[in-house]
């Protein structure tokens, strides 16, 4: 039997879905495009929020990512609104194809939700810059997926 009294308290997820794709005016940026046209809704320890649809969302700067690999972006919000990704760890592409790999997902910070994540793979003598190499750059190859809260298992192709 379920006991009421045993419901978990608070809860970070996203409600609805938020549209992420590539920044419409800035190339390396993510705009939230809402299939509502609405924005997206989301919970941050059981506190509802709303972002509004924006166009060029700039992410959080990481380290290059090497040529010949994959990486997932982890997107999420702040309480305010603000947009910020997560860099995951590169794998070879190769490797995840195979099924030798999987490629994991990171943690998000503390207070945020996340509310999708791009998957960028990069080719040959290609490297990828989060905020500084635009997502439809030659050889790279961008993903995006929302989600209502980061799965539980990694990526296995």
């Amino acid at each position: 039997m379920f006991n009421m009294s045993e419901l978990v308290r608070g809860g970070t997820f996203c409600l609805s879905k938020a549209g992420l794709a590539i920044g419409s005016g800035t190339t390396s940026a993510l705009d939230i495009v809402a299939p509502n046209g609405a924005g997206v809704d989301f919970c941050i320890n059981g506190v509802l929020y709303h972002k509004a649809d924006t166009a060029d969302n700039l992410i959080t700067a990481a380290a290059a990512q090497a040529a010949l690999t994959s990486c997932i972006y982890l997107v999420t919000l702040t309480v305010a609104g603000v947009l910020a990704t997560v860099k995951g760890t590169e794998v070879l592409t190769a490797d995840v194809t195979s099924g030798k790999k999987p490629l994991t997902f990171p943690m998000p910070a503390v207070d945020t939700c996340p509310i999708g994540y791009v998957r960028v793979d990069t080719g040959a003598a290609t490297t990828f810059t989060a905020r500084t190499t635009a997502f439809s750059a030659a050889l790279v190859t961008d993903t995006y997926v929302d989600i209502f809260a980061v799965p539980d298992t990694p990526l296995t192709s």
